[in-house]
């Protein structure tokens, strides 16, 4: 099953490929944080968009409490991913040319990294379940 380094180390490959730094990710809760940069190339990039992509990435498929998250990918508190991830999942579905080439691209990296989305997140409020692509239910440890 995936884990917090593997979190760790997409959001680092993220932010590496969109040439912005974890400090510049993680400032979202900052006033004047960035929230359009240029990357290498040029191209304008929206870090919103990206810590949307990574937050929702990393709670479908990694074992993390929101509370695990919000801190790695710049939110200020867990509400902020609950009121945002019925957006990301509709951006998802309707393939939103704004944010799903954000997602497609960290879909990308976790991939390269090896990481799995064989187990997806089900909806608990005690526990972090997952289930398995033939529907079978896993407690994360």
């Amino acid at each position: 099953m995936n884990n917090k380094d593997q979190a760790i180390q997409l959001i680092n490959k993220t932010c590496e490929f969109y040439n912005i730094t974890t400090q510049q990710l993680q400032n979202g809760r900052k006033k004047n944080s960035f929230k359009v940069i240029k990357d290498a190339n040029g191209k304008k990039v929206k870090v919103a968009e990206i810590r949307m992509a990574l937050s929702y990435f990393i709670y479908k498929y990694l074992p993390l409490k929101l509370v695990e998250i919000v801190p790695l990918v710049g939110y200020s508190d867990h509400s902020t991913m609950s009121i945002y991830r019925h957006k990301i999942e509709f951006y998802i579905e309707s393939e939103d040319q704004k944010f799903f080439p954000y997602y497609l691209k960290v879909i990308d990296i976790a991939s390269d990294l090896g990481i799995t989305m064989k187990y997806e997140r089900v909806l608990s409020y005690t526990d972090i379940i997952f289930k398995d692509n033939s529907g079978k239910i896993i407690l994360a440890s």
